[in-house]
C-alpha cells in the first residue's frame, strides 16, 4: 500500500536510486565481458605461439655458432682464428687467465669432466662465468673495448687459448678432444680412434 501513496517526485527519487546502482553494475558486467573476451584471445594466441617458442633454442645454438666462428674455427678441438688470435694480442686477456688460471683450474676439477671434450665444452662456460665477477669486469669490459668486441667474446678466445694447459694439467690429451665430440657421427669417431 505504500506505493501506492507516493508522490510522482518519490517515484523519480526511487528511480534515480535504483538506475544510479542498476547502471555501473550494467557497466561491469558490460566491461567484464570485454575483458573476458580479451584473455579469450590472449589463451588463443598463447596456443598459436607455443610451437615457435619451443624452437628458440635451436636458433640460439645456431646464434651462437654463427657468432663463435668469427674467432674460433668450428670444428673439434676449436681453434683460434686470425681474429681470434688477434683479440688475444690486442685485448691481453692472457694477463687475465694468467692471474686466474688456478682458480679455473680448480673450477674445471670440481666438474669432474671425463674426458677432453667435456673439459673444452665446460671450460668455455666456466670462464664465460668471471664476467658476473666483480673483480673482473672492468678488465674484461677493458678488454672487449679495445679489441671492438664483447666481453663474451674476449672470454670465449681466452677458454680457447688457455684449453690445451688445462687438458694437459688434467693429464688428458688435446688430440683427444675429437674422439668423443657427440657432434660427430660415430663412424668418424671410430675412424679417428683406430688412426
Amino acid at each position: 500500500m505504500l506505493l501506492l501513496t507516493l508522490t510522482n517526485g518519490e517515484w523519480i527519487a526511487i528511480a534515480a536510486v535504483f538506475l544510479s546502482i542498476i547502471s555501473p553494475l550494467f557497466i561491469l558486467v558490460f566491461r567484464s565481458g570485454a575483458l573476458f573476451e580479451r584473455v579469450g584471445h590472449i589463451k588463443d594466441a598463447v596456443e598459436e605461439i607455443k610451437p615457435d617458442v619451443k624452437i628458440i633454442p635451436v636458433i640460439k645454438e645456431k646464434v651462437d655458432v654463427l657468432w663463435a666462428s668469427n674467432v674460433v674455427r668450428p670444428g673439434s678441438p676449436l681453434m683460434l682464428t686470425d681474429r681470434g688470435r688477434q683479440i688475444l694480442q690486442v685485448s691481453r686477456i692472457e694477463e687475465f687467465t694468467t692471474e686466474y688460471y688456478q682458480e679455473i683450474l680448480g673450477h674445471v676439477k670440481e666438474k669432474n669432466f671425463q674426458n677432453p671434450y667435456q673439459v673444452q665444452e665446460g671450460l668455455i662456460g666456466i670462464v664465460t662465468n668471471y664476467k658476473n665477477n666483480q673483480f673482473c669486469k672492468n678488465k674484461l669490459e677493458n678488454a672487449a673495448f679495445i679489441t671492438e668486441t664483447d666481453v663474451d667474446t674476449v672470454l670465449l678466445v681466452s677458454a680457447i687459448n688457455i684449453r690445451d694447459k688445462i687438458i694437459a694439467d688434467l693429464g688428458m690429451k688435446v688430440d683427444d678432444v675429437d674422439k668423443f665430440d657427440p657432434h660427430k657421427s660415430p663412424e668418424s669417431n671410430s675412424k679417428i680412434q683406430e688412426g
